[in-house]
């Protein structure tokens, strides 16, 4: 895996979602926003990755591999999430609501760690999901020739 194109992806996402979330509010009258703001770009860089995974390996990982993935990339978006917590809300509104507590409070710990679980599952499943559906994708490639 090549973290850094985890971060990005996942970072892109998170800005531009957050973006478009505030430009629909200010230009349409409407009032979006939700926590799962929090979770989608997880899951889309898991994806993301799971499927450059199948590209270069063209083999279905085992679960230990997977579950490391999951944990390290988790790593990466806590890191990124925390980031875009302190960016503010003009960046990015449904990550900023981490810094609205103390740093050192059992609200913003309790929060990240909530996140931090969040982002397991997503990271994880994602991850797999993006492999199977490359995999299907080539094969299918494959028996077409």
């Amino acid at each position: 895996m090549i973290w850094a194109r985890y971060a990005i992806v996942f970072l892109c996402v998170a800005i531009g979602v957050a973006q478009l979330v505030l430009w629909l509010n200010a230009t349409q009258d409407m009032a979006l926003g939700s926590a799962a703001q929090l979770m989608v770009p997880a899951m889309i860089a898991a994806l993301v990755e799971g499927q450059q995974e199948a590209r270069t390996r063209k083999t279905h990982p085992g679960g230990k591999a997977a579950w490391r993935f999951a944990f390290v990339a988790t790593g990466v978006a806590v890191v990124m999430n925390i980031g875009l917590a302190f960016a503010g809300p003009d960046v990015a509104p449904e990550f900023a609501k981490l810094s609205i507590a103390p740093v050192q409070s059992q609200q913003f710990w309790m929060l990240l760690g909530l996140y931090a679980l969040g982002y397991v599952l997503c990271n994880r499943f994602f991850y797999t999901l993006g492999i199977s559906n490359k995999l299907t994708l080539m094969r299918g490639r494959d028996e077409a020739e």
